[in-house]
């Protein structure tokens, strides 16, 4: 019986794997956030079936981990090292995934994305379309923001009560959406601005470790809730000494001006491969 070239890694094996990661910092922050962000989602009783794997189980090799969200099938590819050829070897040769099912390849850098075009092109498959985004990260060392709420403001976690309309208000929401809000709420991993008891703004660490979904209310917004928000946000990751992460599409100038205003730095550019179509 053959075995297959992606080597299953439990979570007792994860800190090999990070120490690989942040060897290769900056630009494996994301291989990095990922794994610490799925122990604390681990942490929190919740396990929705993430799953790593390791090629060969050389922890140089990176890993190609399933994350399936409810019907979203997502396969995070990401590696510490230049060389990408074992990857692309087990990648070309595994059984483990299902490329036809596959809707995203999220924040590949640069050498993973050449390895993944080659295998899709391997696989007869045609990509829908590869959109980059810059990644700024604001340092685990740097001094808290020096924020103050206006009078009746809260700044808390956000309650499930609150996920159907942050849901409805997703642009990009989709079949089962609802439960990945859910799956980030439960975990506590999502933060609103409260006036009151009325949520005006939230954003949430996703997954994958990096903010996302900030949001505000329309009737709220030019108000500075964003940017409030997102040093509140920081101020909470920083006083756990982590690295706050923010991925800003190429051309979003206003977002990437925020961040460069509150201190992130800039680092590289990010790839994501999104749905695959067999070629007839």
């Amino acid at each position: 019986m053959l075995t297959d070239p992606l080597v299953y890694m439990p979570v007792d094996r994860w800190s090999d794997l990070k120490a690989a990661f942040k060897a290769d910092w900056p630009r494996s922050v994301s291989g990095y956030l990922v794994l610490e962000t799925q122990e604390h989602i681990l942490s929190s009783g919740i396990d929705y079936g993430f799953k790593v794997y390791c090629p060969f189980g050389n922890v140089n090799n990176g890993i190609v981990a399933l994350n399936i969200k409810k019907t979203y099938y997502e396969v995070i590819i990401q590696c510490p090292t230049d060389d990408t050829r074992e990857l692309e070897d087990a990648l070309s040769t595994t059984k483990i995934i299902d490329w036809k099912r596959c809707n995203q390849i999220p924040f590949a850098p640069r050498h993973v994305m050449d390895c993944v075009k080659r295998l899709l092109t391997q696989n007869n498959l045609s990509i829908e379309g590869i959109t980059m985004t810059q990644t700024f990260i604001l340092d685990n060392e740097a001094a808290p923001y020096d924020v103050r709420l206006p009078p009746g403001f809260s700044f808390d976690l956000l309650t499930l009560d609150a996920v159907e309309a942050i849901n409805e208000c997703w642009p990009h929401k989709y079949p089962g959406s609802q439960w990945y809000y859910e799956l980030l709420t439960k975990a506590k991993l999502g933060y609103g601005l409260y006036n009151g008891n009325e949520l005006i703004s939230w954003v949430y660490i996703k997954e994958m470790g990096a903010l996302g979904h900030l949001y505000t209310m329309e009737k709220h917004r030019r108000k500075g809730y964003g940017e409030l928000v997102l040093k509140l946000i920081s101020n909470v990751l920083l006083k756990d000494k982590k690295y706050t992460v923010a991925f800003c599409t190429e051309g979003n100038s206003v977002a990437a001006n925020m961040y460069m205003k509150l201190g992130f730095q800039l680092f590289h550019e990010l790839y994501w491969c999104n749905k695959h179509y067999n070629i007839e």
